[in-house]
């Protein structure tokens, strides 16, 4: 239960940001904070740089006492599963938009 709500309002604030960027320029040059006003080669590289955190938390959930075996078996494949998936999809989506 307490994953529910932190994803509801994750989800809606995506649905929200995702839509009013939908049809604007997207910035290629330059650090942007927002991640939905950026290119998708920007994305992919913002993933990139990102991975090396993702990979050593999934290290910290895995060695860290305070996490169920439960937790760590749904929590750390799903996290690395999702970014894997997004860096993929930001790649492919930019090599077709070079096109």
């Amino acid at each position: 239960m307490s994953f529910v709500v932190p994803g509801v309002i994750s989800a809606i604030v995506i649905a929200v940001l995702s839509s009013r960027y939908r049809n604007k320029e997207k910035t290629d040059k330059g650090f942007k904070l927002n991640y939905f006003a950026l290119s998708y080669r920007r994305k992919w590289i913002r993933t990139a740089i990102i991975g090396p955190f993702i990979i050593s938390s999934a290290f910290y959930l895995y060695y860290s006492p305070g996490f169920t075996t439960m937790a760590k078996m749904l929590v750390i494949p799903t996290m690395l599963i999702v970014f894997v998936l997004q860096l993929i999809y930001n790649l492919y989506m930019w090599k077709k938009k070079e096109d």
